[in-house]
């Protein structure tokens, strides 16, 4: 599983300006343990998108939706991927 799978992003419908914050964010992400919790989320989501604009990089909407979404309590990532276990991409279905 990668970020977008986990906010429900579809690659295809991102525009092409997007494509270097997806992977900028992507590997971020990563490198962070793939937090996957709402309050890890909304504490990477905040951080990526500061560091889009600081660096000039357009960074995809619906970002900043699920942001919002998250602080909200109107949408929550998959539950299927364990904290701080992404090595396993495929995930395991935690009910």
């Amino acid at each position: 599983m990668d970020l977008l799978e986990l906010l429900k992003v579809n690659r295809d419908w991102l525009p092409r300006e997007s494509w270097k914050a997806v992977s900028l964010c992507g590997r971020t992400w990563d490198q962070l343990g793939c937090p996957t919790t709402p309050a890890a989320l909304i504490n990477f989501l905040d951080q990526a998108l500061k560091s889009c604009v600081q660096f000039e990089v357009q960074y995809p909407k619906i970002f900043l939706k699920r942001l919002k979404q998250l602080q909200r309590g109107e949408w929550s990532p998959y539950s299927y991927v364990r904290e701080r276990n992404c090595a396993d991409r495929a995930g395991t279905y935690v009910p």
